[in-house]
């Protein structure tokens, strides 16, 4: 490729970028494969969480029922002995 030099105007020729080595190549897909494994990681422990959320939230309500039917049987067994 040939550009326009930008101090005298003349054409110039753009030198090739050098070809990355072996070593960089392995190593960029190195990090690619880890970064892979930790998004498909951070996707379980999400979903995960979001169970756990869940059922927290059922054992809640169903405290919140238990609790609300023994206050209805204390009641009943308080006027049963009056």
């Amino acid at each position: 490729m040939t550009l326009s030099c930008q101090r005298c105007g003349k054409p110039t020729l753009v030198p090739k970028p050098a070809e990355p080595a072996a070593d960089t190549i392995a190593q960029s897909q190195e990090i690619q494969r880890h970064l892979t494994e930790n998004e498909s990681q951070r996707t379980e422990i999400s979903g995960n969480i979001n169970q756990v959320s869940i059922q927290l939230h059922r054992l809640q309500l169903r405290l919140k029922t238990l609790n609300d039917r023994k206050e209805q049987l204390e009641k009943e067994l308080a006027s049963l002995k009056n």
